[in-house]
């Protein structure tokens, strides 16, 4: 797989330089993160009739013993003075989940996520259109924030969820005021025109769910209006509740049936999807598929979304094209890594 065309440095590329093994609170913060997994799919896997098989009890207590002794065996490396990445951890989780055939256990919470939020598409989009233009890209940034509170992989996030509380209106009206804790909305809003000065912006989304849906699809949208073509690129294999390039054709076909304006261009190949080559929550710039390097080549802006592909992963990455870094910070370890709180907004754009 090829590294990602648009990189400056593309034989120095590296995921992340953030060692969380360094400092004994992040790696304590993070095994334990990883520890404490299997407890939240267990209940999931046993209500999926697709995953929980007759012999699921026999490969259940099988996968915890297998787990647990290769995270004790990276707990007891990483204490040695070995390096550790959050991406190193996610592989780790990919690669049991894959050993045991559990490659998905929240295939039917994005189902469900992904249909509650194609219902409520329409209304939201409908008041976007209702916003002056001069006065609408901040509103949908503010709609990728609150879209992106939907991620089941920070603990904080994961309590929301659980007690009801990842309501896209209700988080939408609570996203912090301007100016964020990172926010460079204005020079980007200027880019985007009129008249927009980009040919093609690619995209590597996030999240199922409102993240995608309300979030990350209006934002694709009001690019398409202003004259970009925009291509969606989504995981090819499954990662925690992030959208995958399987999911994602057939949701667009969804709400390309309740909106008209998002139906054409979908068929004028103004908006279109991509596999990204991707199976982790962060994105590996170094192994992107051929057809996500073909897109990015043919960019002049990438937009690398939620807090996984553009904060905890490729923070320090220079681009030959323009950048844009959406995310909201939900996690403990990151917000303490840069000295931020819980739940501020990163609008970072950095030019070519």
């Amino acid at each position: 797989m090829p590294v990602l065309c648009q990189l400056v440095d593309p034989d120095q590329y590296c995921v992340s330089e953030w060692n969380v093994g360094e400092d004994p609170w992040d790696r304590h913060y993070w095994i334990d993160l990883f520890e404490r997994f299997p407890g939240w799919i267990e209940p999931m896997l046993r209500d999926d009739p697709q995953q929980a098989d007759s012999d699921f009890d026999v490969r259940w207590p099988a996968f915890l013993r297998d787990y647990h002794a290769d995270l004790d065996r990276i707990r007891r490396q990483t204490e040695a003075g070995s390096p550790l990445r959050t991406i190193d951890l996610t592989r780790f989780r990919n690669r049991w989940l894959a050993a045991y055939g559990w490659p998905d256990p929240y295939r039917q919470i994005k189902a469900r996520e992904n249909a509650i939020a194609a219902d409520l598409y329409p209304r939201v989009v409908e008041r976007i259109d209702a916003i002056a233009p001069d006065r609408r890209w901040e509103r949908l940034i503010r709609g990728i924030f609150a879209g992106n509170m939907f991620d089941l992989g920070s603990p904080k996030t994961v309590e929301m969820y659980e007690r009801g509380e990842i309501d896209f209106e209700t988080v939408l009206e609570r996203v912090p005021p301007r100016p964020w804790f990172i926010d460079h909305a204005d020079a980007l809003i200027e880019r985007f025109g009129p008249p927009a000065r980009y040919r093609q912006a690619l995209i590597f989304a996030d999240n199922a769910g409102s993240d995608i849906v309300l979030g990350v699809i209006p934002v694709a949208r009001e690019m398409a209006r202003a004259g970009m073509r925009v291509v969606i690129a989504a995981n090819d294999g499954p990662a925690l509740n992030d959208i995958t390039i399987a999911e994602l054709g057939p949701l667009l076909k969804t709400l390309a049936g309740r909106d008209a304006v998002l139906a054409e261009f979908l068929r004028a190949d103004r908006i279109a999807a991509v596999g990204s080559g991707g199976d982790t929550p962060l994105i590996d710039l170094g192994h992107v598929s051929e057809a996500c390097n073909a897109e990015a080549a043919r960019s002049d802006l990438v937009v690398l979304e939620g807090m996984g592909r553009g904060v905890e992963s490729n923070w320090d990455r220079q681009f030959k094209c323009d950048v844009w870094r959406v995310a909201m910070l939900k996690d403990e370890s990151v917000i303490r890594h840069h000295k931020a709180r819980l739940f501020d907004a990163v609008c970072r754009f950095d030019p070519a």
